[in-house]
């Protein structure tokens, strides 16, 4: 995999285990999802711990009030706060707002779920977000290139230069 791009890579999966830690590492992802909902407590401290001593970086994922808690008791410093509810996943772009006010300084705010264009991720930014996680927008789309070229473009909008710059 990490021959194929340039870019940082993300396992997207449901990491329920330290030996998927190790296959993300052998195919060269830079990230793992870690996702709070999927997790005991205990796991969870532990798969937070082990991605960062093997050299990635966990990307915790909540949903909730509680999840924050947890994910924060975890000692996580990359936060994705995902929009979609898992048991509707009906998406209330609301949620990061509400969440990310939470958030400690000093702990990376990923906007997960929701972002259909240009217009949300500026949403999410103002609301405090430090990067966004798109997916089911690009992989839905008539013209996957040319909507992360405007995302691309919307994250380098003037109004984002401030702290995020």
């Amino acid at each position: 995999m990490r021959e194929a791009v340039d870019v940082p890579l993300l396992r997207k999966d449901f990491v329920v285990s330290s030996y998927q830690l190790w296959e993300a590492r052998a195919h060269g992802a830079d990230m793992v999802l870690l996702i709070v909902a999927a997790l005991e407590q205990n796991a969870l401290v532990s798969l937070v711990e082990r991605t960062v001593s093997i050299g990635m970086v966990p990307l915790v994922e909540v949903h909730t009030e509680a999840e924050l808690d947890r994910a924060l008791d975890s000692g996580a410093k990359v936060l994705g706060i995902n929009a979609r509810n898992l048991a509707t996943l009906k998406v209330d772009r609301g949620i990061f707002a509400q969440l990310a006010a939470r958030v400690p300084d000093g702990v990376i705010k990923v906007a997960e779920s929701g972002v259909r264009g240009p217009h949300d991720l500026l949403a999410y930014a103002a609301a405090g977000a430090d990067a966004v996680l798109v997916g089911e927008s690009l992989v839905t789309g008539k013209d996957p290139r040319s909507a992360v070229a405007d995302l691309v473009t919307a994250g380098s909008h003037p109004a984002l230069r401030g702290d995020r710059g």
